[in-house]
């Protein structure tokens, strides 16, 4: 009886270790540079499923397995801040400020990629360019 309830533990913790859900990391630039801060969205390409989004800070981005986003075909849209040093004055309650610029109009082609993500972990850099 021991040996037989052992097993099943043993036999669910096998089947469920796999996972379904995709998990991505990965590095986003502008003209070379890391993006300063911003976010990330993957909504699938289809319109069939959850979208699943992340911050960037300094460049990096992850979106984890509690995001339950489904592998596939995506299209991905990101928005970049970076800040211009000026200072907002404020009342209170709310508290003085650093004032941060879009990088990228929206929307861009630049701003909108596609990818395709696998079920585990995978890794998406996204390259933005300034227009020419």
């Amino acid at each position: 009886m021991r040996a037989a309830m052992l097993l099943l533990i043993v036999l669910g913790f096998a089947t469920g270790c796999g996972s379904s859900f995709a998990t991505v990391d990965g590095m986003v630039t502008f003209d070379g540079q890391p993006v300063e801060q911003g976010a990330i969205v993957f909504e699938p390409a289809d319109r069939q499923g959850a979208v699943a989004g992340a911050t960037i800070q300094n460049g990096k981005y992850r979106i984890g397995p509690e995001s339950k986003m489904a592998p596939g075909n995506m299209t991905v849209r990101i928005t970049a801040m970076r800040t211009t040093g000026k200072k907002i004055k404020a009342g209170p309650p709310a508290p003085e400020g650093t004032l941060v610029d879009e990088v990228l109009p929206y929307p861009s082609s630049n701003n909108e990629k596609t990818a395709q993500v696998q079920a585990g972990n995978g890794i998406h850099n996204f390259e933005l360019q300034s227009p020419k």
